[in-house]
């Protein structure tokens, strides 16, 4: 189906792949695994024809190749990859959000035909019964009539997963595909792929044996930029030899201080008779709730029942219709007041400046933007929309740094602690040495470390989570839970998104579940 010769790629200075040959069989499904950064999503992208080999090498004797055998015949045009192959990815579903247009979920499934971003030109009407039909098939059938800016990012992949397989491609490349999908959606994506596969070649990437179909029955392993090729046989891809990771962060995060007034503690969040308008459509419906101090809650419902529109009411990005109220830290946006040298040793680990938490904003800005950086300053936040729609590619360290300034981009040159913290917590995500690489060259598992340590660096006494795990590999998911245990034991209030069983059920004291935007249960968790 397809040979790699020699292949040269990567992304920045350091190559993630110097010396790659493979060849791939019709019919052969196989599981691609790897830690983060070890060229997973790049692989993907030189199979299915938008990233080429490295070109004029002074060391190589001749530049690295790739043909494709869909016609029978070696064939080194990416033409031919873009016309057989379709992909999913979180790169584009970064690019598809980043596009901004509202258009339907039955456009962005349509647009796998020609395997364009966007829908040109006309579509039969076989066609359109063949995408309802499919749509059908995974109960998704209210996703064709839905508009991008009001999907959840579960609709959004399991819509892209549709693009896939509409295009009916001879070799279908899935980068995390069940990432994002709650528990009944990735029961019909994987039935929709068992089907797939008696059609097309699957060549999928995962970080959890789980998300592994069951009819594969070898796997792709990469490591150091090689391909070991292994069977699969009911044993599991990863295998943990090294003791439990401790955790790395326990002793740099102290908890937040306690602010209370007369007649009982300040609530860090209270909601009342809350609409949110996303597109035109109601999203949330009068939401009441309240967030106390120490208390940590699993955000649990369907795809689309609101929860990552509920997070970013919280975080700023959405509003609250008129009549509503969003009170925060007991109805005070935590401005520079809140970080005062009096309690500046319980807010940030010993040694770190006040210039960390000075108000950082653009000449000019308005008294709403300063107030919304103020507000993020004091409340970690980690999603895929964020990530993807984080346009400036700063270099790893100065991403981190903008979560100590509340903003999206730099404002000045930073201050030398704001660099020391930023650096302690890349070390603790383990990737301190990605430092001075550019945010948008790196892997999307090292980028979700990078945002991962954006969220934490200011030490925030509320952290929103939304599917913070995915894309993590699973030592890197099991140091990252670990440290939100140590966060949790601290008093820092965590509000965590996920569809997975991530070995966390014990830090969450409470629970809110909702269903089609409003709150079906708002209570103590039951263990």
């Amino acid at each position: 189906m397809a040979r790699l010769e020699r292949v040269y790629a990567g992304y920045s200075r350091n190559p993630v792949f110097s010396d790659l040959s493979l060849e791939l069989r019709f019919g052969k499904h196989l599981a691609l695994v790897g830690a983060n950064g070890s060229g997973k999503s790049t692989l993907l992208s030189l199979l299915h024809g938008d990233l080429r080999p490295a070109q004029d090498l002074p060391d190589r004797d001749r530049p690295g190749k790739i043909f494709w055998y869909f016609e029978g015949v070696a064939d080194p045009s990416p033409l031919a990859a873009r016309e057989h192959t379709r992909l999913v990815s979180p790169a584009q579903q970064r690019r598809l959000v980043k596009l901004g247009a509202a258009i339907t979920g039955r456009e962005i499934i349509l647009s796998g035909l020609d395997n364009a971003m966007m829908l040109y030109g006309e579509v039969s009407d076989r066609d359109h019964r063949r995408v309802s039909a499919s749509a059908e098939a995974v109960g998704a059938r209210q996703l064709l009539s839905l508009r991008l800016p009001s999907m959840s990012q579960g609709q959004l992949r399991l819509c892209l997963i549709l693009r896939a397989l509409a295009g009916r491609p001879r070799l279908l490349l899935l980068d995390e595909p069940f990432d994002g999908l709650d528990a009944e959606a990735g029961r019909r994506v994987a039935c929709s792929l068992e089907l797939a596969a008696e059609s097309c070649t699957l060549l999928a990437s995962s970080h959890r044996t789980e998300d592994i179909p069951s009819f594969m029955r070898e796997m792709l392993m990469l490591r150091n930029g090689r391909v070991t090729r292994l069977a699969l046989r009911g044993t599991r891809p990863y295998r943990r030899d090294s003791p439990a990771v401790s955790d790395p962060v326990r002793a740099a995060f102290p908890g937040p201080p306690v602010r209370a007034e007369a007649g009982g503690l300040l609530p860090l969040l209270r909601l009342e008779h809350v609409n949110v308008y996303i597109d035109g459509v109601l999203v949330l419906h009068d939401i009441n709730w309240t967030v106390q101090a120490g208390e940590n809650w699993l955000l649990s419902g369907p795809n689309g029942s609101g929860k990552s529109s509920l997070l970013r009411l919280i975080y700023g990005d959405e509003q609250a219709a008129l009549g509503g109220i969003v009170s925060r830290y007991g109805g005070k946006r935590p401005g520079p007041e809140y970080f005062t040298i009096a309690n500046a040793a319980a807010v940030r680990p010993a040694g770190v400046g006040k210039a960390c938490f000075r108000r950082q904003a653009p000449e000019g800005a308005s008294q709403n933007q300063i107030a919304l950086e103020e507000l993020r300053r004091s409340v970690g936040y980690v999603s895929d929309r964020l990530q993807d729609l984080y346009e400036y590619d700063l270099s790893a360290e100065d991403t981190v740094i903008s979560g100590l300034r509340g903003s999206i981009g730099l404002y000045g040159e930073p201050e030398r602690d704001e660099r020391e913290l930023a650096r302690s917590r890349l070390r603790d995500m383990g990737i301190l040495h990605l430092a001075e690489v550019p945010l948008h060259s790196l892997s999307t598992g090292n980028a979700r470390k990078v945002m991962l340590a954006r969220a934490l660096v200011a030490s925030p006494p509320l952290l929103l989570l939304d599917e913070p795990c995915s894309g993590l590999d699973p030592e890197s998911r099991e140091r990252f839970l670990d440290s939100l245990r140590g966060l949790a034991q601290r008093g820092v209030s965590l509000i965590y998104v996920s569809h997975r069983n991530d070995r966390a059920n014990d830090i969450f004291t409470h629970e809110l579940r909702l269903e089609r935007g409003r709150i079906v249960y708002a209570g103590p968790r039951s263990v």
